[in-house]
């Protein structure tokens, strides 16, 4: 979703050609591999994200560098023009960046992943529980006795939720040779918008720059497809007389699945649902980047969190007969509450 301060990290921002200054934006896969040598901030007037990655090109070139990284870009929270961008700065002969020995906690002699590992790499199976764990230590210690039942590695809790005075949970199981998985870079083109069928008619870099179809999402799992694929339910701890059994009833899929699901899994993106059941997907930046709108709408009004911003955005949006949109920028009136929303259209 898109934040009112407008902060978002430049995961896989494609590589910009800079033909008026020598320093190079590296992406993210490019800058992991490399050690930098020193971080560096610019501020200004930055109306595209073309104009301020050249000057930040700029600024490294002042610097001695010969690449740099582009990690967050801010926009003031009293300027909505002022944007603050952060990088990172790589010499020509850059070392190789050290590798790091991972370090993760351990119930019941099973690794519990962070989710920035556990979202790279493919599950094995899912557990899903619903009981009563007075803490955390006690919920992580039940998923790790039916991971450790399963034969798993490691674990990683995706999704909890409150029941009552239960809590439900669901958690991916890896083993310890886990395959990656393949993830759709996260500033992917949708491939049924006009852009992306456009791209896939050009063909080779401009094809490559479209979601794929079996590639899962860069930032989250998909219960629904990973638990019809293991044909998975809610198994109902008893923590008083410490029994457990499986209830189909409580089961978010009460129905046995005959066969696994064969739909690849596509990109979440934060969706806008009316209530006659129309929706719309947000785009983020690096993504909207790459497209060209076909129109751009301004409202106006008192909104008091990011989700009545979004909704009245995706609402605007699909009544103009678009199928994603952006929101571009948020302009606060200088007397008064008031805020002007700018949303680019997407077909």
């Amino acid at each position: 979703m898109t934040s009112l301060k407008k902060t978002f990290i430049l995961a896989t921002l494609a590589l910009t050609p800079l033909s008026s200054f020598a320093a190079q934006q590296l992406t993210e896969q490019q800058a992991k591999d490399l050690q930098s040598f020193k971080s560096i901030t610019i501020r200004g007037a930055f109306y595209t994200d073309n104009d301020y990655v050249l000057a930040m090109s700029k600024a490294a070139d002042k610097e001695g560098a010969a690449s740099f990284f582009i990690t967050t870009t801010n926009i003031s929270p009293s300027n909505d023009t002022l944007r603050i961008v952060y990088a990172k700065l790589y010499k020509s002969d850059a070392p190789k960046a050290e590798q790091q020995v991972e370090s993760f906690r351990k119930f019941e002699g099973i690794y519990e992943y962070p989710k920035s590992k556990a979202i790279r790499l493919e599950p094995f199976n899912i557990v899903r529980i619903r009981g009563y764990f007075p803490n955390e230590y006690d919920m992580n210690q039940a998923i790790a006795k039916e991971a450790s039942a399963k034969g798993a590695y490691a674990f990683y809790i995706d999704s909890r939720s409150e029941l009552g005075s239960n809590i439900q949970v669901a958690a991916y199981l890896f083993k310890k040779d886990a395959p990656e998985r393949k993830l759709q870079p996260e500033n992917a083109i949708p491939y049924d918008s006009e852009a992306g069928q456009q791209a896939l008619a050009k063909g080779g870099d401009d094809a490559m720059q479209v979601e794929k179809p079996g590639y899962y999402s860069p930032s989250a799992f998909n219960e629904k497809f990973y638990a019809d694929k293991f044909n998975n339910k809610v198994k109902v701890i008893d923590q008083s007389t410490n029994k457990t059994k499986t209830s189909a009833a409580t089961s978010i899929h009460a129905s046995e699945v005959a066969t696994v699901a064969a739909e690849p899994q596509r990109v979440n993106r934060y969706t806008v649902t009316l209530s006659d059941g129309r929706k719309i997907q947000e785009l983020n930046d690096a993504t909207a980047a790459k497209m060209v709108a076909f129109d751009t709408i301004k409202f106006r009004g008192y909104y008091v969190t990011d989700q009545e911003i979004s909704y009245q955005a995706g609402k605007r949006a699909i009544d103009a007969g678009a199928k994603y949109y952006h929101i571009a920028r948020v302009a606060h009136d200088s007397n008064g509450p008031n805020i002007t929303v700018f949303v680019d259209l997407y077909r």
